[in-house]
């Protein structure tokens, strides 16, 4: 009985987390400009190895920022389910930042 529970519980955090993903995702493409999330695409995201490392530096800050506040806090217990859904945020973010017109699309209008 105690794994289903278990079982349950992480279904439904995993739900919650993509909701989470989608919702900062049309939250962030929604008030932030095409032109300056391209920009950030372009300085900090472009190059892979530039952008794996600063997103584990991203992740280790958060992560570590989040462990303190839920620590002082109080809710040790819940740090498994408040960590995913604070990176989830994170993830948003970085998916609404990927240019969403090709190179050629620009090139056809001008």
């Amino acid at each position: 009985m105690r794994n289903y529970l278990n079982v349950k519980i992480f279904f439904i955090m995993l739900a919650v987390d993509i909701a989470i993903v989608l919702v900062t995702f049309f939250l962030f493409s929604r008030f932030i400009s095409g032109e300056k999330r391209h920009r950030i695409w372009e300085k900090y995201i472009s190059s892979f190895s530039r952008f794996v490392i600063y997103l584990f530096l991203v992740t280790v800050i958060i992560n570590a920022a989040t462990a303190l506040i839920v620590y002082s806090l109080r809710y040790q217990k819940y740090l498994n389910y408040i960590a995913p859904a604070v990176q989830s945020v994170l993830i948003g973010f970085i998916a609404s930042c990927v240019p969403r017109r090709g190179v050629e699309e620009n090139k056809q209008k001008q």
